[in-house]
């Protein structure tokens, strides 16, 4: 039987993965807007800078459909991505609120964490395929950096 403070855990481990997922397509956008401006040719401080705020400021759903008219995702990615998306909403929009009194009996907080459980799974998928995405975009940067000819 879980405990509230075993629950608490779960849905702040949940969260991590859900702003870890969003850092990695913030991370993601940036580099391919560094590539569109040649920064890795020409370092621009101020344009990175403000290209930065301005995707920190995005919210995620907006920031999928930035990078969604920069990078051709496949149909699947795109729909987990989209998943991941709607994955973090219930979490942070209602989750508490969906469970209602849940929280006051074993058997509910068991089912709130088994929630917790296969939304953080969800979250940690998309963020590991972001990441794995970032990596690419970034080893293409070094590598087009290290050798300008190549562009």
């Amino acid at each position: 039987m879980a405990t509230r403070n075993e629950l608490y855990a779960k849905f702040g481990i949940t969260a991590e993965a859900a702003q870890l997922f969003e850092t990695e397509l913030g991370t993601l956008l940036l580099s391919v807007t560094a590539l569109e401006n040649g920064w890795h040719v020409t370092p621009d401080p101020k344009k990175a800078r403000k290209a930065l705020d301005e995707i920190e400021a995005h919210t995620l759903g907006r920031l999928l459909g930035v990078l969604k008219g920069k990078v051709a995702f496949d149909e699947h990615l795109g729909e987990r991505f989209v998943s991941a998306l709607k994955a973090r909403n219930r979490l942070n929009h209602g989750f508490y609120e969906r469970h209602n009194f849940k929280i006051q009996t074993d058997e509910g907080r068991d089912a709130m964490i088994a929630a917790l459980e296969e939304l953080h799974e969800e979250l940690f998928q998309a963020w590991q395929i972001a990441s794995g995405l970032t990596t690419a975009t970034s080893e293409l940067v070094a590598k087009l950096k290290a050798n300008p000819a190549q562009q």
